[in-house]
This record gives C-alpha cells, sequence and structure tokens, in this order.
C-alpha cells in the first residue's frame, strides 16, 4: 500500500507529487485508464511522419526533480528539428509555404515560478527559446489567490507559485518571451458578449505586461485552450488590441497557407508523464 506524499508546508506545491495527484473518482480513474491504453497501443503502432514539419509544444511546470526531464525532452527533440522563436513562427506561417525544415517551439502557459527558476536554466543551457503565457492578475500572487484560481481552474494537488514582476524580466533578460494569457485566466467564450471586461482581460493585459517589461508583447495564447473556450468576438479582441500571433491548446501540426494565425494549434507535453508518452507527441503523434 502506498503511502499518500505529505502536502508541502507552504502551501504552495513545490514538487510535482504536491502538485498532481491521481484520479479521485472511479469515472476520472477509468478515463485515465482508457487514455492511457489508447496511449500506449499508438506507441507501439504508430510511425513518424517524413518530411518537414512545424510543431508547437507546450507545459506548465517544471519541478526541481524534472529538469533533466525537461533536457532529456528538448534534446530528444532536437535529433528531429530545431526549436525557434515565435517571431520565426509567425514567418514560416506567413509565407503560405512548406516549411523548409522540421521546426518546435516551446511555450508554457499560466506563468508558474518554476519554469522559470527550474526550466529557466535547463533551456538557456540548451539553446531553447520559449514563451511563458502570463496572465497578469496573477504575478506575484498570495496563496490565497491561486487557491481560488486552483480550485476553479487547472485543479492541482496544492497550488502552484507563479512569477514575481522581478522574475518576468530577469527572464527576458535570460532570454524567455512573455506572451500574454488574459488578466485573470478568464475563459474568454464566457464574457465575450460583455466588451468592457473583454478589453481588460486581453487589451488591458497586454498594457500591463507592456509597461511592466518595456518590451512588445504581440503573442496570445487563450485560457484552457479549446474551441469551446474562444468565439469570434474574443479572436476580433485579440486582433484588435494588436497581437499578431494566437495560440489554441488544440493538438495538430501548423499547416502554412491553411492554419489560421489566430488559432495556432499546440500539443500539451507535462513532465510527469512517462519518457514514452512525451516521445509520442513529439513525433507528431496527433497532428
Amino acid at each position: 500500500m502506498s503511502v499518500a506524499c505529505p502536502l508541502h508546508k507552504s502551501g504552495f506545491a513545490e514538487r510535482a507529487e504536491h502538485g498532481w495527484s491521481a484520479p479521485t473518482s472511479a469515472f476520472l480513474s477509468a478515463r485515465h485508464l482508457a487514455r492511457k491504453s489508447v496511449l500506449a497501443l499508438a506507441n507501439q503502432t504508430f510511425r513518424e511522419p517524413t518530411g518537414n514539419f512545424v510543431r508547437c509544444l507546450y507545459g506548465h511546470a517544471v519541478f526541481p526533480e524534472q529538469r533533466e526531464t525537461l533536457r532529456n525532452l528538448v534534446r530528444y527533440c532536437r535529433n528531429r528539428g530545431e526549436f525557434i522563436t515565435t517571431a520565426q513562427l509567425r514567418t514560416i506561417v506567413e509565407s503560405g509555404e512548406e516549411p523548409d525544415g522540421r521546426f518546435f517551439h516551446l511555450s508554457f502557459d499560466d506563468g508558474f515560478a518554476n519554469v522559470y527558476e527550474e526550466g529557466g536554466a535547463v533551456l538557456a543551457e540548451e539553446g531553447v527559446p520559449y514563451v511563458m503565457f502570463i496572465a497578469t492578475d496573477l504575478i506575484g500572487a498570495s496563496l490565497e489567490k491561486m487557491q481560488a484560481y486552483n480550485d476553479t481552474a487547472l485543479k492541482y494537488r496544492q497550488p502552484l507559485r507563479t512569477m514575481t514582476w522581478d522574475q518576468v524580466r530577469q527572464s527576458i533578460a535570460d532570454g524567455a518571451e512573455i506572451g500574454c494569457h488574459t488578466q485573470t485566466h478568464a475563459r474568454l467564450s464566457h464574457i465575450s458578449c460583455d466588451t468592457v471586461q473583454l478589453v481588460a482581460e486581453i487589451s488591458e493585459a497586454k498594457s500591463i505586461i507592456e509597461n511592466e517589461t518595456g518590451r512588445v508583447c504581440d503573442a496570445f495564447a487563450w485560457p484552457f485552450g479549446k474551441h469551446a473556450d474562444i468565439d469570434e468576438a474574443a479572436l476580433t479582441a485579440i486582433k484588435d488590441a494588436g497581437f499578431s500571433i494566437c495560440f489554441s491548446a488544440e493538438r495538430g501540426a501548423v499547416v502554412p497557407g491553411q492554419d489560421s494565425m489566430f488559432e495556432i494549434p499546440r500539443h500539451q507535453l507535462e513532465l510527469h508523464w512517462p519518457k514514452w508518452e512525451l516521445e509520442l507527441f513529439a513525433r507528431g503523434y496527433r497532428d
């Protein structure tokens, strides 16, 4: 019989076992097992596509014990292609032509501190560009605020610490890109009829980032990331705010000339997943 890891005394999740926990209901357990079974079969039968591609990968957290997992993952990807910046990705998509190479783009959502504190050094050492999509109202947030966010959004076992603005600025100095993920991690499809709130979540969040960092912020990723979580009114507001590229969390390869610049697909990868599962999606499963 396994013994559950005690929660971290700070109240924040500081290791993977503090953040991730097993499914808590029979339904979730069954769904989890079904997913694993499908992926295990795919891992045995899926053949990596040949030819050029553009593949966007994203995650949320990098806990201390996951540094080498991250390093191994980016090295695995580099054996298959090269990592590119958002500006390079934009150029490829705008061209409308098949990419002249095999490319990966890496990002992290929500602005959790451990991405910068644990993952930043690894990515700098490996020479990998990356984007952190931050929700401005959560930067430097208290335990109480993050607990409330955790209860309504991602539902970690314990809430995760977010970066401070000083860390955001230092991450830029260290080579990271900063993108916008709204002010409050709002589900945009639920607020798109409220023009004032929509402007606050998109345009005002952009201004906050630019004022705090002194850099132009022109990349956006909408919270929750599925097509049901955004609509035409919200996409129009993102364009009107001055963003030039927008990311979803729908899986798939980027296809220049077919994909909208404002609905770029991304493959979710979380570093507590098994090595074979990370590599399966990095190879293009569900492109």
